[in-house]
C-alpha cells in the first residue's frame, strides 16, 4: 500500500519563543493514527526521507501508483513553472 508522509518540525520552547530543533518524519496514511517514522537536523533531510519512505511503499505489491508527486523533484525549476 502506498503510505503519505509529512514532515514536521520539532518544536522547543525557548522563553516565549517556539524553536525548530529538528524536524521529523510522520506517516499519515491513516490520518486518525500518525506514526513517526525518522528524524532528521534539516528540513531537506527530512523532506528526501520523507521521499524515499513514500517511494519505497509505492513498489510493494497491490499499492497504487504514486501519483501525488506532480513534477520531477530532480528538476530545478520544478513546481516554479506556471500553465498558462
Amino acid at each position: 500500500m502506498t503510505r503519505v508522509a509529512r514532515v514536521e518540525p520539532m518544536l522547543k520552547k525557548q522563553g516565549n519563543k517556539l524553536i525548530a530543533s529538528g524536524w521529523k518524519v510522520v506517516d499519515v496514511t491513516d490520518i486518525g493514527a500518525p506514526e513517526e517514522i525518522s528524524q532528521h537536523d534539516s528540513e531537506p533531510q527530512a523532506i528526501e526521507a520523507a521521499r524515499r519512505f513514500e517511494a519505497k511503499t509505492a513498489q510493494e505489491l497491490n499499492s497504487d501508483p504514486d501519483s501525488t508527486q506532480d513534477y520531477d523533484a530532480s528538476d530545478e525549476q520544478a513546481g516554479k513553472r506556471f500553465p498558462n
